[in-house]
């Protein structure tokens, strides 16, 4: 017999959900069949992991979004590329220059 189950995870609502409920999530998250580089999969794995982080640091104000993991990619795609507007333009980018003086 094969059963096929389908998950509905709406972010937005992640701070109404039980503990219980979050922890299966995170699980569902893991576990999704998508490409390992899907970016909406990575997003909602890190919706989830900001939610558990915040529940277990409750009570303690900490900012949960000023540094991500992609920062450093967006910075060195940004270093060699621009972004169009529809699309990734490589060699667009001004690139700073070394002075003469180096």
């Amino acid at each position: 017999m094969k059963t096929d189950i389908t998950f509905n995870i709406d972010t937005d609502r992640l701070q109404s959900y039980s503990d219980e409920y979050i922890a299966a999530l995170w699980h569902i998250a893991q576990v999704n069949p998508a490409p390992h580089a899907d970016h909406d999969a990575g997003v909602l794995v890190e919706h989830i992991g900001r939610e558990i982080i915040l529940r277990w640091l409750r009570g303690v104000p900490v900012p949960v979004w000023n540094i991500q993991g992609r920062d450093y990619y967006h910075q060195q795609l940004i270093r060699f590329a621009r972004w169009s507007g529809t699309e990734w333009v490589a060699g667009a980018a001004v690139l700073p220059t070394v002075p003469e003086s180096l």
